[in-house]
């Protein structure tokens, strides 16, 4: 099974499945004893996916529920976030090398790259620690999506959810432009994240179309995600070079981030104009139309089996 709702299961059914298989997924991750850098990622990635779930249900599950789950996935991905950013910082500076190759002399930012590197893996250790005390927690997380009270099967199960991370992410896109800063791109990108997961969660209401919006909607993750991996980078070039003595070459680095950032930005303005272009109300409106047509789909199927 995948990460989506499907045809004649219902929606306890569906979210259950859907934790059940993220947690599963996870604790497969924490048990991996080589490439722990993409073992930590996939591990996040599958807790950002359970907060994404329980966003999208966060109304039928209720605040006390839903504020438990919340909290427990945000810590659990904070702390394989500590061990993984350095390894992050890596794979940015090489995209930004990649980027920029032209204009780049050969191995411009050695010096640079060395000190993540070894940063890295000196974390090793503290890795493989974190990884088993998630572990741990995943078990007793898989008995409580046994607990879970979903009880309704109409659009008002996701509806809500659904629309009020559109909602916040069209808000998220203005504050980001006005503001300029760092914080408001961060918060924009993840109510965008949120709402890309709740596409893939929802695509079976209308699966060419929704295939076709989510994929832009990746798009736009994928800008955000370099332009804060970016600016994370420019943080760590910052604190470095008051111990550097390679000053010209922090200082290029320093130029390079904030021109691709620049041209992240800029796309993710066109970008996000056309994804955010509806009010909120008329968005729920639609998706729930989709819904209908979706339910009233299965009907018939069933009955002509």
């Amino acid at each position: 099974m995948t990460y989506r709702f499907e045809e004649n299961e219902s929606a306890a059914d569906a979210v259950e499945r859907i934790a059940l298989e993220q947690l599963d997924k996870a604790l497969e991750h924490t048990k991996a004893k080589a490439k722990l850098d993409d073992a930590v990622h996939d591990a996040r990635v599958c807790f950002k996916k359970l907060r994404g779930l329980i966003r999208l249900v966060r109304d039928e599950l209720g605040d006390k529920q839903y504020q438990r789950e919340n909290i427990f996935y945000r810590d659990v991905n904070r702390r394989l976030s500590r061990v993984r950013d350095t390894a992050a910082l890596t794979e940015i500076l090489s995209k930004l090398e990649d980027r920029f190759a032209k204009e780049l002399t050969e191995n411009a930012f050695a010096s640079f790259r060395k000190s993540l590197i070894g940063a890295t893996r000196k974390r090793q250790t503290e890795k493989k620690r974190a990884l088993v005390q998630v572990r741990k927690k995943i078990i007793a997380a898989r008995k409580r999506v046994k607990k879970w009270s979903i009880k309704d099967d109409e659009f008002s199960v996701v509806g809500p959810g659904l629309t009020q991370i559109y909602s916040q992410g069209r808000a998220g896109f203005s504050k980001a432009y006005k503001k300029q800063s760092v914080r408001a791109f961060h918060e924009w990108r993840k109510d965008v994240k949120y709402f890309w997961y709740h596409l893939q969660l929802l695509r079976q209401l209308w699966p060419n179309e929704l295939k076709r919006f989510a994929k832009q909607v990746e798009r736009l993750v994928d800008f955000l995600s370099d332009d804060h991996d970016l600016a994370m980078l420019r943080e760590r070039v910052l604190e470095a070079s008051k111990q550097s003595e390679e000053t010209k070459a922090d200082e290029a680095l320093l130029a390079f981030i904030d021109k691709r950032r620049a041209e992240l930005e800029t796309d993710a303005r066109f970008l996000g104009e056309r994804i955010y272009a509806e009010k909120a109300d008329a968005f729920e409106s639609r998706f729930h139309e989709y819904w209908k047509a979706w339910r009233a789909e299965q009907e018939v199927n069933t009955i002509g089996a």
